[in-house]
């Protein structure tokens, strides 16, 4: 499964958010997650926005869960923090519903 994860960061708290996002990047992915990547744009005036692609070890979407939130629960000492999480569908499943 693949999600994404939106994340916004008030302006004025830019720097408390990369000193967060550093340690927790210093340690390993769990297993359950296969690669995460995280891209940031300006968003007005909500500050900036991060949409992170988070790519899971099939079967292991539930233990993931878990592992994300544990992942993202320091940034929560943030005021005005964000955090919207998603489940994405790739071609081939949205075909798959479709019964294509």
């Amino acid at each position: 499964m693949i999600f994404m994860g939106t994340q916004w960061i008030p302006h004025s708290r830019t720097e408390e958010w990369a000193k967060i996002f550093l340690e927790v990047n210093q340690k390993p992915l769990p297993s359950c997650i296969k690669k995460w990547q995280t891209f940031s744009s300006a968003d007005g005036e909500n500050g900036i926005k991060g949409i992170n692609i988070i790519f899971t070890e099939k079967g292991k979407a539930d233990e993931a869960l878990i592992e994300i939130s544990r992942l993202i629960l320091p940034f929560w000492k943030i005021e005005g923090y964000r955090w919207k999480l998603e489940p994405l569908f790739g071609v081939s499943d949205s075909l798959k519903v479709l019964e294509k």
